[in-house]
């Protein structure tokens, strides 16, 4: 179904049209892609399987942009983390989505763990980061109070970012459509094949469609993307991490985010803020999924984050934790040392693979402007549109207004005043807002208005956002979904007890 941002819906009909670009993928980097496509006087498209941008692995994360210290002096990742916090700064101004900044204490309770910590250090000097220094316990003790004081050694770093990575995809994917793109949610890819005349005919569970250039950004589906073009030799190698959410009353224990080490790829400890005021914590010993949906968070996976969220702080309070979750990362065998791999298909130069790993979110602008190069250097002519729209329209949010913005926000719409989630303070009005934009199930308006998200985890809430989103979309409620095809909400029975 085509994703405006209106919200509206029509089938999707194969085209003899061709596009100069077709994106596979709606994460982070592909909405980025996209996003970058639409300033150039191209026909492009987007092409996702979920049911909206920024629905799989970029929605599992740690959420931050963080400085150039997690990259190896010289790898392609270093080069396109460089700087990329002043970008999402100003794409944070443009599209009116949500940006904060946060500093980094990076410590170390054991000689090994030091020698880790000692070589980020190295890292981020090399890789021209200036604000990086050691730093003593004492100062520690009087930047975070609640962690612990058993570390040996630790440093410092500022000018960290804070984002919420599937609000981001989503207002990337809208300035694009704004631009003249198009993008196919719930769209799923089933072939990719040449043809003579040297355009791609990509074949989805809704027609067909043809391309010059086809960039694979299938992000944990990337090498079955690769092997549908024929390129067999491209593989990538999942891991599952774990997540655990605090409620926003624990927010005041840490103002940092906290990590232990940090250069062992089998295993992460970090607890810090969120954007939106919560604490997260992560990612434990990571362990193989047995498929790429499997995100299931078994206990024993949660009481070992746990375990490691008491070491940094010992007097974290179980009781507020209010959800956990599972994300999934990926290497891939073309690329050494865990880098990202950007580069032409060994079956065409028109087909271009981005492989990504963490930290992908924080590389992604540098990701599409190094894609955009690739385009050209393979033929694509590049002509910028003297019209380019960069910025999107500031929505009102009811829970970050004061008193006398939400009066006159009421004034010109009542629905304002009808509050559907307690726990965030998310109006009717702006629920309707996002089915309108184009979030058409429960967790696509709980990822852009953050209505479920709370203490009660939609307790309270969910029967009101079903019933606005069936009424938008003009459905019955049995219809509705919570992430897609398949997770219906509402199960109709006869009386006698039986599923109709």
């Amino acid at each position: 179904m085509d994703f405006n941002a209106h919200g509206k819906e029509k089938p999707v009909k194969s085209t003899p049209d061709v596009y100069d670009v077709l994106v596979i993928g709606g994460g982070m980097v592909g909405s980025m892609i996209l996003r970058e496509l639409s300033r150039f006087k191209l026909r492009v498209i987007m092409v996702e399987k979920e049911p909206q941008p920024g629905f799989g692995a970029t929605k599992a994360t740690m959420a931050y942009i963080h400085r150039n210290h997690m990259n190896p002096p010289g790898s392609l990742r270093a080069r396109l983390c460089m700087n990329s916090q002043s970008t999402f700064l100003s794409l944070s101004k443009e599209l009116g989505v949500g940006y904060r900044e946060a500093d980094e204490i990076n410590i170390a309770f054991d000689s090994n763990e030091e020698a880790q910590v000692r070589l980020r250090l190295d890292w981020a000097f090399k890789n021209g980061e200036k604000n990086f220094r050691t730093i003593s316990r004492e100062e520690v003790a009087r930047l975070e109070p609640h962690v612990s004081r058993d570390f040996i050694y630790a440093i410092h770093s500022v000018g960290h970012g804070m984002i919420h990575p599937a609000e981001w995809a989503f207002a990337l994917v809208e300035n694009a459509i704004s631009n003249g793109a198009r993008a196919l949610m719930e769209t799923e890819v089933t072939g990719l094949r040449q043809e003579e005349d040297g355009f791609w005919t990509v074949d989805t569970d809704k027609g067909s469609l043809q391309a010059r250039f086809v960039i694979n950004a299938a992000g944990l589906y990337a090498d079955h993307i690769a092997h549908l073009a024929g390129d067999v030799n491209v593989r990538q190698f999942p891991a599952r991490g774990t997540f655990a959410i605090f409620d926003t009353s624990v927010s005041s224990m840490l103002r940092n985010l906290v990590y232990v080490a940090g250069i062992d790829t089998t295993f992460s400890q970090a607890i810090g803020p969120t954007l939106h005021g919560n604490v997260i914590l992560g990612l434990g010993h990571f362990r193989e999924p047995k498929d790429l949906s499997d995100t299931r968070v078994t206990r024993e996976e949660l009481d070992d984050i746990l375990k490691i969220g008491k070491k940094i702080v010992p007097n974290l309070p179980e009781r507020d934790l209010i959800t956990s979750f599972a994300g999934i990362k990926v290497t891939n065998n073309l690329a050494e040392h865990n880098d990202f791999f950007l580069g032409l298909s060994s079956v065409s130069p028109t087909l271009i693979h981005a492989l990504i790993c963490p930290p992908g979110i924080t590389a992604s602008p540098g990701i599409a402007r190094a894609i955009l190069d690739l385009l050209s250097n393979s033929g694509l002519d590049l002509k910028e549109k003297p019209d380019f729209k960069s910025g999107s329209e500031c929505r009102f949010k009811f829970h970050d207004s004061n008193d006398e913005d939400r009066g006159e926000a009421i004034k010109k719409d009542p629905a304002y005043g009808h509050i559907i989630c307690r726990c965030e303070q998310i109006s009717e009005a702006e629920i309707r807002d996002a089915v309108r934009r184009g979030a058409k199930t429960l967790d696509g308006v709980k990822q852009l208005t953050r209505a479920g998200m709370g203490r009660c985890q939609g307790g309270f809430c969910s029967l009101w956002v079903l019933k606005i989103i069936s009424d938008e979309l003009d459905i019955p409620l049995e219809k509705v979904t919570r992430k897609g095809k398949g997770s219906e909400e509402v199960v109709p029975w006869d009386f006698k007890g039986k599923q109709v």
